[in-house]
């Protein structure tokens, strides 16, 4: 079915009558039955979205027919993906509707990161580290290509974390979460789905988008499920702790709070000392606990002669310091004596330098 013409009225404007040369053309529209096709969404389903939530056509003909534009579609389109990860109907609706063009098209878009990884794994396979090309639209507006994959999966969880975000919808955040992690591991999740929506947020926040109350109840509720994962394997635990705990100065955390989960997911007990830990606290902590391994994070730059290496001249037993994160300078040397440094580039590394050998099992 074609689209009609519709055009777009003020409040209180009559009809216009056939545009004048330099005048904006009427904007096409489409009837629902279009619509329905081309997303391939039940028109019942079109109906109620547009009747209970306000999500619907905006337009109307000159014989007072209403009729999707473009935006709209893409409005449908969103809110069509929002609901097929678990956002309920209501909230997707309040997050595209308070959403303008450019944020539809984006969200729409997915983690625009991925552009790059997508071309390159089209052009070069394993060059893109194996991301699945994700294909273009077709002319009906009906995804082509590797849309179902886990790639889009994971885009479109992303999405609606970050919606939930935008409208404070704690319950939703909360049920994403748990799905996430029903489906994946720890480690997977936090790398997949966690992690880029969480640079999401912090993007928005900066750009003035996103409120820092939805910065903060993103990061809350994430801690709360990733402390659950903690406390379901509590049993499993066995063994000296690993210590983990970040830099001084260092304020980010979760992070850890992913990596102490993933491990007790493995039998491996941890001793959690969070952010900002200073170093004598820390060499403190080792003295008492005696640990196997410690795990440092820094996302902030850390220096190339590390004055931390001082204080561990102190330690006296075999003790392996994996150090993570991107504040950590090129070629950084060790403390030498019985202090061995690791330096992991991602959290499978980080997993596979402190789980023991003996617990390969587990995983």
């Amino acid at each position: 079915m074609n689209p009609q013409p519709a055009v777009s009225r003020e409040p209180g404007q009559t009809d216009p009558a056939d545009p004048e040369p330099g005048e904006r053309q009427p904007e096409l529209g489409w009837p629902v039955g279009a619509v329905s096709e081309r997303l391939a969404i039940a028109a019942p389903t079109l109906r109620s979205w547009d009747r209970r939530h306000g999500v619907g056509p905006s337009l109307r003909t000159r014989g007072n027919h209403r009729r999707y534009t473009e935006l709209d579609i893409r409005r449908v389109l969103l809110m069509s993906r929002l609901t097929a990860q678990g956002v309920p109907a209501q909230s997707a609706a309040d997050s595209v509707l308070a959403m303008d063009a450019a944020s539809i098209a984006e969200r729409l878009d997915g983690d625009r990161g991925l552009t790059g990884l997508r071309a390159a794994a089209s052009a070069g396979g394993d060059a893109a580290g194996g991301v699945e090309s994700a294909g273009v639209a077709g002319r009906g507006g009906a995804p082509v290509g590797a849309r179902e994959g886990p790639e889009q999966e994971a885009i479109d969880l992303v999405e609606a974390i970050v919606a939930a975000a935008r409208t404070l919808d704690a319950r939703t955040m909360s049920l994403l979460y748990r799905q996430v992690m029903r489906r994946r591991e720890v480690g997977r999740a936090w790398v997949e789905v966690f992690a880029p929506a969480l640079r999401r947020v912090g993007d928005l926040w900066q750009e003035g988008r996103l409120g820092v109350q939805s910065e903060h109840l993103t990061s809350e509720l994430l801690q709360s499920e990733l402390r659950a994962v903690v406390r379901a394997n509590r049993l499993r635990v066995a063994g000296l702790p690993v210590v983990l705990a970040s830099a001084d100065d260092e304020q980010h955390h979760l992070p850890l709070l992913a990596l102490e989960a993933e491990l007790a997911r493995h039998g491996v007990a941890s001793l959690f000392l969070g952010p900002r830990v200073p170093s004598d606290a820390l060499v403190s902590a080792l003295r008492e606990s005696q640990p196997r391994a410690v795990f440092l994070w820094a996302s902030l730059a850390r220096p190339q002669d590390e004055p931390f290496w001082r204080d561990l001249e102190v330690i006296d037993w075999p003790l392996e310091v994996v150090i993570g994160g991107p504040g950590w300078p090129d070629g950084v040397a060790g403390p030498g004596g019985p202090a061995s440094v690791t330096r992991v580039v991602d959290f499978d590394a980080a997993v596979t330098a402190l789980v023991p050998r003996s617990a390969g099992s587990l995983r």
